[in-house]
């Protein structure tokens, strides 16, 4: 029997509590996963890529579940009123976390349901000349072994970098590329897309 989705997360979350995460941590983990969504999020708008939309909701997803963990923390902490009024700044900045989090979600709204995108909006974004795109390590990949440096020939940045379930934001550029990771790179269009095929 498959477990509904909403248990799943449930069942993460309470495991992640009992390994005693730091708050700390978890912000700032929340914070650059929001970060990596933003820039998605209008390089998604920008090159109209529907397979950036879907790993936008994923990260959407973990996003909401450091929220969560956050919360629950602070929850944890608490012993005192005035412990609980300390925290309330804590549980506020991890909500606005994840309202942006959720204002990129209904940025790319119009993509997942197919409808076009204004030429305005896309005239604006073509003017910004960076975009964001993420590169799958496959098991075979020619990358795995490199260091990033030399993967991306100092061509494009990695701003992100996932590996066991767990997001690096801004990897060190000496880095060595395992099988499975997930990078995100940013840079002008042209060159990111010529380091992705290089994957």
């Amino acid at each position: 029997m498959q477990i509904p989705k909403s248990e799943y997360q449930s069942e993460e979350i309470l495991e992640d509590l009992q390994k005693g995460k730091n708050v700390v941590d978890l912000i700032v983990e929340m914070k650059n996963m929001v970060n990596l969504a933003i820039a998605l999020g209008f390089s998604a708008l920008l090159m109209q890529d529907k397979n950036l939309v879907k790993k936008i909701h994923e990260l959407e997803e973990e996003i909401d579940i450091r929220q969560y963990e956050i919360e629950a923390e602070c929850m944890l902490a608490s012993k005192t009123p005035k412990d609980a009024l300390e925290l309330t700044s804590v549980i506020r900045l991890s909500s606005a976390m994840e309202d942006i989090s959720d204002a990129i979600k209904e940025l790319i709204d119009s993509l997942s349901r197919g409808i076009p995108i204004h030429p305005t909006i896309l005239k604006g974004l073509k003017d910004s000349m960076e975009v964001a795109d993420y590169v799958e390590m496959k098991k075979k990949s020619k990358a795995i072994g490199k260091t990033l440096e030399v993967f991306t020939e100092g061509k494009v940045e990695v701003i992100g970098l996932r590996r066991d379930e767990k997001w690096i934001y801004l990897p060190n550029r000496e880095e060595v590329i395992k099988p499975d990771d997930v990078l995100i790179i940013s840079g002008r269009r042209k060159l990111v897309s010529e380091t992705g095929k290089k994957a």
